[in-house]
């Protein structure tokens, strides 16, 4: 074979397979990357072992597959789409199992397949990958592959000329999008810039696991000259809007087609077989994404890719939609919530290791397995091959050499919980061999990356002092006995170790060597070392210091008491989640850290994040209870598995615990949010909706049974009326909902409603109409939290649909006294302000609105209005004032009232007809109309420039009722202007 040299004569240490083999083949062998082993096809199969994944279909995770099983369900007689999504963390074997299914159904079934590498970006795909596939088969150009070749080409010889179209286009588009969007002549050279470099990037082969994108949030908020928006907008949304709009517009200028328009061409092609499409990692743009998500799914009989996408739960997120769930098989390589996979454990871990090490003394036949029934069950080496000559190593190690089966299952466990995957296993391994193999070590248990690991086994501290290589020897190729660690002899021979001047504590035998364990420590001191006082003297403080009591020496420094209370914690953390209450300490510190950490990201029980609802719970209760406990959760508490966190991050958590019981600034959130904050954030948005489902959207809150309506719905019910309260001169609409929402002034009652309410309803009730106003800030952020488009603007087509669907009217009048009685005083708004003294109030207000309806609507101050006072030309009615005040003889009660008037302008006039107009129109409406009409005439009757024109004394002076207000002043200045 070309890669392997011809054997020399074995030097210590050194296997002579090892001389035989070239660094280009470890290095392809212990690739982190499956795809680089399966390049070779013999290789891959020979340290392939094979797997086990979790059935997504199973919502537990708890049932297992064969790789053989995930293979059987590709068909040829299959119609439509077919997709297989490979789901896991980093490093769990997806790429494995990607290798074993494309090989299999390329080699055995003879299927076209085009690979997509773990660093193909989108442009590669569309510009090299698929082209490259249809031409190799179909012995032709694809069709469209020019456009792509072309903005390639334009991306890497023309990068400024392409960027600065793009931004221009995106900047225009924006502005079409209703986007308020300004931008200077230097801020968009800055910009250009930016997209320039960015579309370098994208012709470049990327790195693992790297999205398509011009514009990220991160990346928005620390360039400035990105942020080209007006007006308050989250940063996600703007760089979402900006980052979709500089894509759009290079695909427009290039009549690019997308991914999944391209691969149904391609797919067209296929008559007598299915193509397959493997993707290695699915990390391409967003937008690509959801378009090709839609085109798999779709149930079209004539598609006939099969699909086999391999990524992290991140890059698939967008695949987990309901039909996609229904129509594609999913598979879990990791159990949920950790990296470890079923096919690796302490009991497998080396023979998942040993045909890596096997395949180096492959090449002459050293090395072979019987693999019937999956086992690796090592032959004899046949006559003639380096092993059979050589016969240095015992059965037990050959194929494993320079390790052996302890030394490789401690790795495993040394692992930290969370690196116990399958790539970590690997480099380390690759790591230790390397360092071997290049002769930086002279025995593999030296190793640089194994000092890390946590290795509990430990020999006589005179071991560690005076023969150091035995010590790391026994800790990694010794077994443990009662009182020894047992190293065989062999390995002692093969590294060259010396066996003279040892120190009593090691045995060598012909056969074996001995090790004892931890126990020849320095023996305490007689006396104190500084006055000689005996040991009797010695005093132990609370910290473990101990101390001479006649001179205060310090014999040895103890830890402090939260050292101790951690270590405590800890140990008994693997204990605990078997019986937490058991270990009532570590209990109530893993209780009060998940607490707190669950109160931090709620933002105190907040709701919405930011917003002015929160749940107060009470400082004595957790907001959930374990699956096992005695108590059902109560209507406030989620179900917490304790399984569901790994040892490690239960061993950081009870730290953070003991910290905020004992110290509590001490205590690390962001390392804790670092940690397990993904996870707790799942748990957050459960204890969300679980306050939401038992206090503000269940069928026995708010409203009256089967009213089909939820909180969302009093909310805008709510915020139209208050909006209705605030201004009765404008019909209550979505677009009104929205100018009011971006205004900067507070609600308030009208000014000219208080004094005309009063005089409608009853003392005991005008009070609900302010009490309601006080709640009208908190409702008015929550509704725009619900209902915006972005911070400064609601969602007009959504608020108008949910308008035309549940009237304001029609949600307030299915509230229920009885009901809004369930709601627990401790869903608040702020301190004194809770959810059901406010809907409470509502119910009263609509009940008090009805009597306005009733009592209040005012036809003859409408009436007065449109029939006398629309039309006064203001500027005329001056002229004559003007003229009145030069005559002596004027009645000075009526050059006193009409000065008054002329105080009012014609804007005045016209919006007391439009309101009055306003009332006539709404007045035969529905409820919510006729409510707006008898506010609307209220205000008419106490607006100042309506008192006013009444005020003015015309008894006597002629016209009539029909007449408008300008005929009277013009017969009245009759008698005195010429």
């Amino acid at each position: 074979m070309s890669n392997y040299a011809t054997p020399v004569e074995s030097e210590n240490g050194r296997c002579p397979h090892f001389d035989a083999v070239d660094e280009k083949t470890l290095r392809r062998l212990f690739s982190k990357v499956a795809a680089v082993r399966s390049e070779d096809y013999d290789l891959f199969s020979f340290t392939h072992r094979p797997m086990e994944v979790y059935d997504g279909s199973d919502p537990r995770a708890e049932r297992t597959v064969s790789e053989d099983h995930v293979y059987r369900q590709f068909s040829e007689e299959r119609e439509g789409n077919f997709v297989v999504v490979i789901e896991g963390v980093v490093g769990t074997g997806k790429s494995e199992l990607c290798a074993y299914l494309s090989h299999r159904l390329e080699t055995e079934d003879d299927r076209p397949t085009l690979h997509i590498d773990k660093n193909d970006d989108l442009m590669t795909i569309l510009s090299d990958r698929i082209p490259e596939f249809y031409e190799e088969h179909f012995g032709e150009e694809l069709p469209g592959a020019s456009e792509f070749k072309n903005l390639k080409s334009d991306i890497e010889h023309n990068p400024q000329t392409v960027a600065n179209n793009a931004t221009s286009g995106a900047i225009l588009n924006l502005r079409r999008l209703d986007y308020e969007v300004e931008t200077t002549a230097d801020q968009e050279n800055e910009i250009r810039d930016y997209v320039a470099d960015k579309l370098v990037q994208l012709v470049q082969r990327g790195e693992y696991d790297r999205k398509v994108q011009f514009v990220g949030e991160k990346e928005f908020e620390q360039n400035d000259y990105l942020q080209i928006f007006e007006g308050d907008i989250q940063s996600s949304e703007a760089a979402s809007a900006f980052d979709a709009e500089l894509w759009r517009e290079i695909r427009d200028r290039y009549d690019t087609a997308s991914l999944d328009q391209v691969l149904e061409r391609v797919g067209e092609r296929f008559e007598d077989t299915r193509p397959v499409l493997v993707f290695e990692d699915f990390s391409i743009a967003a937008m690509e994404a959801k378009k090709l998500r839609n085109y798999m799914e779709r149930d079209k009989t004539s598609d006939n890719w099969d699909f086999i996408i391999a990524g992290t739960h991140d890059s698939t997120e967008v695949l987990h939609t309901q039909t996609a769930g229904d129509r594609f098989e999913f598979y879990q390589t990791n159990t949920p919530n950790s990296n470890s996979v079923p096919f690796l454990t302490e009991q497998t871990a080396v023979d998942f290791v040993r045909p890596y090490l096997g395949y180096i003394k492959n090449h002459d036949e050293s090395v072979r397995y019987d693999r019937d029934d999956d086992s690796f069950d090592l032959k004899s080496a046949p006559a003639g091959s380096i092993c059979a000559g050589c016969g240095f190593c015992d059965e037990s190690f050959r194929d494993l050499f320079p390790f052996n089966e302890p030394f490789l299952r401690r790795i495993y466990t040394s692992l930290e919980e969370d690196q116990q995957s399958p790539r970590e296993l690997i480099m380390v391994v690759f790591e230790v061999l390397r360092d071997f193999y290049d002769g930086i070590i002279e025995v593999p248990s030296s190793a640089d990356v194994l000092k890390p690991l946590r290795n509990t086994v430990s020999v006589a501290d005179a071991v560690y002092d005076e023969a150091e290589e035995y010590a790391d020897l026994a800790k990694w190729y010794g077994v443990e006995e009662d009182t020894v660690v047992v190293i065989d002899r062999k390995f002692v021979d093969a590294f060259g170790l010396s066996v003279d001047g040892l120190p009593d504590e090691i045995e060598v035998g012909s056969q074996e060597v001995r090790v004892n364990k931890t126990g020849g420590t320095n023996p305490p001191p007689e006396g104190c070392p500084n006055c000689h006082a005996p040991v009797s003297k010695f005093i132990t403080e609370s910290d473990g210091t101990i101390k001479c009591g006649e001179c205060s020496e310090i014999i040895s420094r103890g830890r402090s008491s939260l050292e101790i209370k951690v270590e405590e914690a800890k140990q008994e953390v693997d204990s605990w989640l078997e019986k937490p209450r058991k270990y009532p300490d570590t209990n109530m510190y893993i209780r009060r850290g998940l607490r707190d950490l669950l109160k931090d990201l709620t933002d105190d029980f907040r709701l919405y994040e930011g917003q002015p609802l929160r749940y107060n719970l009470s400082s004595e209760k957790a907001p959930y209870v374990y699956p096992d406990s005695n108590d059902a959760p109560q209507w406030d508490q989620i179900l917490l598995n304790r399984e569901d966190f790994q040892r490690s991050d239960l061993r950081q958590l009870v730290e953070f615990g003991v910290r905020r019981v004992e110290k509590p600034r001490s205590a690390n959130y962001e390392k804790m949010r670092e940690r397990i904050g993904t996870q707790l954030t799942g748990y957050a948005k459960r204890w969300r909706q679980r306050i939401f489902e038992t206090q503000l959207d269940n069928e026995n809150v708010l409203y009256k049974q089967h009213a089909q309506l939820n909180f969302s719905d009093f909310l805008l019910a709510s915020y139209a009326t208050l909006v209705l309260l605030d201004d009765p001169t404008k019909p209550v609409t979505a677009e009104r909902l929205n100018e009011r929402y971006q205004s900067d002034e507070d609600l308030s009652l009208d000014s000219d409603l208080k004094k005309a309410l009063k005089g409608v309803v009853d003392k005991a009730d005008y009070p609900h109409f302010s009490n309601a106003m006080e709640d009208a800030a908190y409702v008015e952020s929550l509704v725009g939290e619900i209902f915006g488009v972005s911070a400064s603007a609601l969602d007009v087509p959504k608020v108008r649909r949910r308008l035309d669907r549940n009237p304001p009217y029609k949600v307030l009048q299915m509230l229920g006294r009885g009901y809004i009685q369930n709601i627990e005083a401790r869903v608040r708004f702020e301190t004194g302000h809770n959810v059901k003294d406010f809907a409470d109030t509502m119910y009263d207000v609509r009940k008090v609105l009805d009597e306005v309806v009733k009592r209040g609507y005012d036809d003859e101050t409408v009436d007065y209005v449109t029939s006398t006072v629309e039309g006064t030309d203001m500027d005329r009615v001056g002229e004559i004032y003007d003229s009145l005040r030069t005559y002596d003889g004027v009645d000075a009660e009526f050059r006193e009232a009409l000065g008054k008037v002329c105080r009012h302008s014609n804007e005045d006039v016209v919006a007391a007809g439009e309101t009055a107009r306003l009332a006539h129109e709404l007045s035969s409406g529905d409820n919510f109309d006729q409510i707006t009409a008898a506010l609307a005439s209220q205000k008419l009757s106490n607006l100042k420039v309506v008192t006013r024109f009444r005020e003015v004394p015309f008894a006597g002076k002629g016209g009539s009722s029909g007449d408008s207000i300008g005929g009277l002043f013009q017969e009245v200045s009759s008698h005195y202007v010429e």
